[in-house]
């Protein structure tokens, strides 16, 4: 397969962040070749479908501005996702609608099922004012049975240095302090395990040189990267 040496990458923060946290990856993904888009979104003001039409809209805006930059036709030019947490939820959800070229999707620290630090707050008064019709969906299993998979290569980098407590909601198991490792694996996508907490875990350069290697389509080898099977 061929794999260009420019790619746009859309960057997706997670909730109850701003662009602003992707900025670090957004330079360093610049500094190896690559065009980089920031999106943001607030949960508290917008529902998650409003949220994907944006995305949808933004995209669509961005590839045409390249395309007639480049000056081919609309379409031809690939580009990637790369989203934290709550970010590929919106990508997803929005995915079916996406112009022609998605080539690479990259899902940081994801909620792939219906995490169950979710479904513990989601009765929660204060969590519901701010997390809103999100908050509601990732507590939702349903939801997450609905969400389509988009059919391109997938990374999943996931966090596994939480707490392992049994008094916290995830019981005991890997986490990254947010979601439980295995509420982050998607059928047929491999996950690379990393070091790190949820928060952060875009900063890191070894999940930044990870990104670098997928997009170009080299071969992203660690002790702990396995394809699962969900």
């Amino acid at each position: 397969m061929f794999y260009p040496s420019f790619m746009r990458v859309f960057l997706l923060h997670g909730m109850a962040r701003t662009a602003a946290s992707m900025l670090i990856l957004s330079r360093r993904l610049k500094a190896v070749g690559h065009s980089s888009s920031l999106f943001g979104y607030h949960v508290t003001v917008s529902e998650l479908e409003g949220i994907a039409t944006r995305l949808v809209e933004r995209v669509r805006e961005v590839m045409a501005d390249d395309a007639a930059r480049e000056g081919v036709p609309e379409g031809s030019l690939p580009y990637a996702i790369v989203g934290h947490s709550l970010g590929n939820v919106i990508a997803r959800l929005a995915s079916p609608r996406l112009p022609a070229g998605l080539s690479h999707m990259v899902m940081l620290a994801p909620p792939n099922r219906s995490p169950i630090a979710a479904r513990y707050l989601e009765d929660n008064p204060i969590f519901r004012l701010l997390t809103r019709d999100a908050g509601q969906k990732l507590a939702d299993p349903g939801f997450f049975a609905s969400l389509p998979r988009p059919e391109v290569p997938i990374l999943v980098i996931a966090g596994v240095r939480g707490p392992s407590v049994s008094w916290l909601p995830f019981e005991g198991r890997t986490n990254d302090c947010v979601v439980a490792l295995e509420e982050t694996h998607l059928e047929g996508a491999p996950t690379l395990e990393v070091d790190g907490i949820h928060t952060f875990l875009m900063n890191r350069k070894d999940v930044a040189e990870a990104i670098r290697k997928f997009l170009a389509g080299e071969t992203v080898e660690a002790a702990e990267v396995a394809a699962n099977t969900g």
